[in-house]
């Protein structure tokens, strides 16, 4: 029969084996280096820019409503439809304005008649009934003066003789004379005034066309059919949009290095940084009172309208000197979750590259100028920075360039 105490000692020992058995520590898994191909940045020399931030406007842009005021009866356009000069947006009822032309017309037909009338004098018919109705009164003055001569008629009576002698001598001379100056140039003055007339209804009738002012796109519609609209009131707004402009301003360091004519690059940042050439159109001579900048327009090309007005632009306008800048290819360059751009440095000593955010410039010889964030010496991943990580181990598959 075995004791208490042995039992303990072959629990002990049973312990010490079996404790002994699982102290072996793990052992650490070898890091494996990822393949990549460096290279040091490219100097080159190109023209100086002069960076400026904008907007995007319509070149020309117009909002456009009826001269006359009606009731709509058609539309023709919706918006983001591209119009011509010319082309027939909206129409009114113009029934109402043709009733005036009408009434214009008649009144026009009658006052040229008149005109007529006063030029051309008195007709031959007029002239020998004026002479014959002159001698019945003559022949009656003479006869009844011979009277009253005689004391035989009494002098009231012979005064209206004599009266409607005048008045039949003066129509014969009136006759004989035609129409005076006077009455052909007042005949002839309402003449005119009922032809403008007419004009006048006519034009009203026309405005209740409503015509695009330019060629470009609709960018607002305003209106639908059956709505009373008043004279004046815009019911349409067109933009012109190719070339479209943008609008940038240049600090007052800067301005004297910005010239008409000089070629520019528009980067949008909505799309991506897609970048647009253009050119310079105009350099504004009069400083912003708060900004302190002065107003330079580019115009660039638009002929898809990806471009719209509104949007936020960054300008790169080339200047008239050159600088020696450092540039990388396009691949080179990557972004963190954040939208960084970085590039991944190689460090020969250590044998690992290690991220660093860069400002990224131009398009340069096609590669992308980098503007701070590097130096001529630095050694930068442009193959394989797809697979490294920060601070990770790397082997070169070439000789550094």
């Amino acid at each position: 029969m075995f004791s208490k105490s042995f039992w303990a000692v072959s629990l002990l020992a049973a312990a010490g084996l079996s404790c002994g058995c699982g102290s072996k520590a793990p052992v650490a898994a070898k890091e494996t280096a990822v393949p990549v191909r460096v290279r040091k940045p490219a100097s080159v020399d190109r023209q100086t820019a002069i960076r400026a931030g904008g907007t995007v406007e319509a070149r020309e842009s117009a909002e456009v409503g009826f001269q006359v005021a009606g009731r709509v009866t058609r539309v023709f356009v919706e918006e983001g439809q591209a119009v011509q000069r010319g082309q027939v947006l909206a129409e009114l009822d113009a029934r109402d304005y043709q009733f005036g032309v009408d009434i214009a017309s008649g009144e026009s037909d009658a006052a040229a008649a008149l005109a007529a009338k006063a030029k051309a004098g008195t007709r031959k018919q007029d002239l020998e009934q004026a002479k014959a109705a002159f001698e019945q009164a003559d022949d009656e003055y003479k006869r009844m003066k011979t009277l009253y001569d005689r004391h035989s008629l009494a002098p009231n009576d012979f005064k209206k003789i004599e009266a409607q002698w005048k008045v039949a001598q003066q129509r014969l001379d009136e006759a004989r004379e035609g129409a005076r100056t006077e009455d052909r140039s007042a005949a002839e003055g309402k003449a005119r005034q009922a032809a403008a007339n007419v004009g006048l209804n006519a034009k009203r009738v026309a405005d209740t066309r409503l015509t695009a002012p330019l060629t470009g796109v609709v960018a607002r519609r305003l209106t639908d059919p059956g709505e009373m609209v008043a004279a004046g009131m815009p019911v349409f707004a067109v933009m012109d949009l190719n070339p479209i402009r943008v609008r940038v301003g240049v600090p007052e360091a800067e301005i004297a290095k910005v010239q008409p004519g000089r070629p520019a690059m528009v980067r949008i940042p909505s799309m991506g940084g897609q970048d647009f050439p253009g050119k310079v159109e105009l350099v504004g001579y009069a400083a912003e009172p708060q900004s302190r900048t002065f107003a330079v327009r580019i115009l660039v090309p638009n002929s898809k309208l990806v471009l719209r007005a509104g949007m936020i632009a960054e300008a790169e306008i080339e200047g008239d000197s050159r600088v020696k800048v450092i540039t990388v290819p396009g691949e080179a360059i990557v972004r963190d979750p954040q939208g960084a751009t970085l590039v991944y440095i190689y460090y020969p000593e250590k044998q690992r590259v290690f991220a660093r955010r860069v400002q990224v410039g131009r398009a340069v010889n096609a590669e992308i100028e980098i503007a701070s964030g590097l130096t001529a010496a630095d050694l930068i991943v442009v193959a394989g920075q797809q697979n490294v990580r920060e601070g990770g181990l790397v082997q070169l598959t070439g000789a550094a360039q």
